[in-house]
């Protein structure tokens, strides 16, 4: 008989921002998942509303952690006049990369979900989130249940 065990998963939790400096580290130290806060990949839109940071770190960052073979969720906040416009770029992401993209939206799901009407839901457990896949994609689609 053959055990199985679950593969003890660890996270963490950033805003990206030195990622790409960690990024080998922290899969040295056991690390298989890197959640990145990032509410947009417009340039001058993230410089504005994270007090002068620079975008490019973060993206960096992500595409290191990719390279160390580590688990990328996006936790991405939504908020109509911001990123509202953006959230067909943050799906189309999902069809170019095997990441989990959050939604934490300050808008109605139902929003959302209009915009993307051939999204799948998956069915199991993911804890605070609702997972949902779009036909042809490689990443996930996930709204945080309220």
């Amino acid at each position: 008989m053959e055990e199985k065990r679950e593969m003890e998963r660890k996270t963490v939790v950033t805003d990206g921002q030195d990622l790409a400096e960690k990024a080998e580290e922290l899969k040295a130290a056991g690390v298989t998942d890197v959640t990145v806060a990032v509410n947009t990949f417009n340039f001058t839109r993230y410089k504005e509303s994270n007090g002068g940071k620079e975008l490019q770190p973060v993206i960096d960052g992500i595409n290191k952690a990719v390279g160390q073979k580590l688990n990328i969720r996006l936790n991405v906040g939504i908020e109509e006049g911001f990123n509202d416009d953006e959230v067909l770029d943050f799906l189309q992401l999902t069809f170019q990369h095997k990441y989990d993209i959050v939604f934490m939206p300050t808008i109605s799901y139902s929003f959302l979900k209009s915009k993307m009407p051939a999204l799948r839901k998956i069915e199991g457990d993911f804890g605070e989130v609702e997972m949902y896949k779009y036909p042809g994609a490689v990443g996930r689609i996930g709204f945080l249940k309220n």
